[in-house]
């Protein structure tokens, strides 16, 4: 695709950018062009781990850390148009990854471009980091990658994902759980033994007296949602074995270890861990980085409810702040409101330079 990431309209840049059809573990492609493409400008240094972006303005410290990701969930079968085809419309950019995350991934990048153009050079180093498999936060994940494999250890970071532009400084974490219960098998006009679906009933009311007074002034409190139940065999048959899946959105002041003895003291269930890697974090509102963030948006703090790659940079000052709104995330109609993601790359572009001004 014949874009400058120097010299041409940035909205071109976010179109080429939704043309991939970059699905997780799918981003070769995309992540091929945007190395090249980058590169060809001559202006940031391009390092490569795997299919992980790294792009950098300068080598020393103090480094801030930008982070957004390449991949997207697969398009609505109620998709409107085509997914990968960006239309422009009343203002907005609609296709799959227009909000999540590529137009912050866009605006992140053209904004360190653009400094460099410029002939800024940071007391530090600036990167911007282009990761892949966020949205399937298996195993492939790529900040988790660079972060535990490469070894990369930056001193703060943005997150790029839609917060309308208002700095996030708190994010709940994601604690999944699986219940089992079990009864006697059978055929059922003759067993008159324990049945595992009641069983899993009961164990769904004791779920409901399970509750913390902790609350977090930007998260609010623990909750926990029963999502996914399988069970039984026919239907003729006693039951012998339920599952139930539980997801905990937790908060940072309550360890996952806690909340999962709760749930296993209240039921009777067998109480299993299905993953608990996306723990709760959150980022002091006094912190130089969150102080620069308010002031360059004029907007204040607030808490999200999703997880995003922040998990993976929970032990440094953070912020997660991007154009768009995330409700519009996964959703048939995504899109981005254009002026705002022309906006957001004003505002990284002043996070980058401000952040190196009266540094603590």
């Amino acid at each position: 695709m014949s874009v400058d990431w120097r010299h041409s309209d940035p909205v071109e840049l976010l179109k080429a950018m939704v043309r991939f059809a970059s699905l997780s573990q799918q981003e070769k492609e995309l992540v091929d062009w945007l190395e090249a493409s980058v590169k060809a400008t001559g202006l940031l240094t391009v390092d490569r781990h795997g299919d992980n972006l790294v792009f950098s303005l300068g080598e020393a410290r103090p480094w801030l850390f930008f982070n957004s990701h390449t991949d997207v969930v697969p398009p609505s079968p109620a998709h409107v148009g085509e997914p990968f085809e960006p239309v422009e419309k009343e203002g907005c950019l609609y296709g799959r990854g227009s909000v999540d995350a590529k137009g912050s991934g866009t605006a992140m990048l053209r904004a360190l471009v653009e400094l460099a153009a410029e002939g800024y050079r940071p007391k530090g180093r600036i990167s911007v980091a282009l990761t892949v498999c966020e949205e399937s936060a298996g195993q492939n994940n790529g900040m988790h990658h660079l972060r535990r494999v490469v070894g990369l250890d930056p001193d703060a970071a943005i997150v790029g994902e839609p917060t309308g532009l208002a700095p996030c400084i708190a994010q709940k974490g994601l604690l999944v759980l699986t219940l089992h219960t079990s009864g006697e098998n059978g055929h059922a006009a003759r067993a008159d033994g324990p049945n595992a679906i009641y069983a899993m009933a009961e164990a769904l009311n004791a779920l409901k007296t399970v509750s913390f007074v902790e609350w977090n002034p930007f998260l609010g409190g623990v909750k926990i949602t029963p999502t996914l139940v399988n069970g039984g065999t026919a239907k003729n048959a006693h039951p012998e074995a339920v599952e139930l899946v539980i997801d905990v959105r937790t908060i940072p002041d309550i360890s996952n270890g806690r909340i999962v003895e709760a749930i296993r003291s209240a039921t009777s269930a067998d109480v299993r861990v299905f993953s608990d890697r996306f723990i709760a974090v959150e980022s002091d509102p006094d912190s130089h980085l969150v102080r620069i963030a308010r002031q360059v948006t004029g907007r204040e703090p607030f808490g999200s409810p999703t997880a995003s790659d922040w998990v993976f940079l929970g032990d440094l000052p953070c912020v997660k702040l991007g154009p768009g709104d995330s409700s519009k995330s996964h959703t048939a109609d995504e899109h981005i409101p254009i002026a705002e993601f022309l906006n957001g790359i004003t505002v990284y572009k002043e996070i980058m330079t401000r952040y190196f001004e009266d540094i603590p």
